[in-house]
């Protein structure tokens, strides 16, 4: 093969690769509405997935929020309640120290009167004794008929 052939091919081949990277890919107008359109839908799928997280931020926030009232209406209520049972605490303690009183005070009125009662028996005793009359009869055989 002659070298002017071969110089020939050559100048061909780069031209039509000269004209082929210049024009760029065949169908690049409708890969790049499809390109355009995929990235809007991506812009789409992220905008909506950043508005979920902000709804889902502020769903926690609420929450957060609410839990912390019912933690501090729940420590309120506890320490009322402590503060009741302490106070209702305090009162029976009181009742009881009355009762106590009471029961001591009544026991003793109990044990004077058990005591003079005994001394009045015994005081009987010795009279009866003194005077030496017969024992009485016992009620039963006293109603008795014959």
């Amino acid at each position: 093969m002659p070298r002017s052939i071969k110089m020939i091919g050559f100048v061909l081949v780069t031209l039509f690769g000269a004209y082929g990277c210049a024009k760029g890919p065949g169908t690049a107008s409708t890969d790049n509405t499809n390109a355009t359109a995929h990235a809007q839908k991506l812009e789409d799928d992220y905008r909506a997935a950043i508005a979920a997280r902000d709804q889902f931020r502020q769903k926690l926030v609420t929450a957060e929020e609410k839990y912390t009232k019912a933690q501090k209406q729940l420590q309120q209520e506890l320490e009322q309640t402590r503060a009741t049972a302490a106070a209702e605490k305090e009162s029976l303690r009181g009742e009881v120290k009355a009762r106590t009183g009471e029961r001591d005070a009544l026991n003793a009125q109990f044990e004077t009167f058990r005591k003079s009662l005994k001394e009045l028996l015994g005081s009987a005793d010795t009279a009866v004794g003194a005077l030496n009359l017969p024992a009485p009869k016992p009620a039963a055989d006293q109603g008795a008929v014959r």
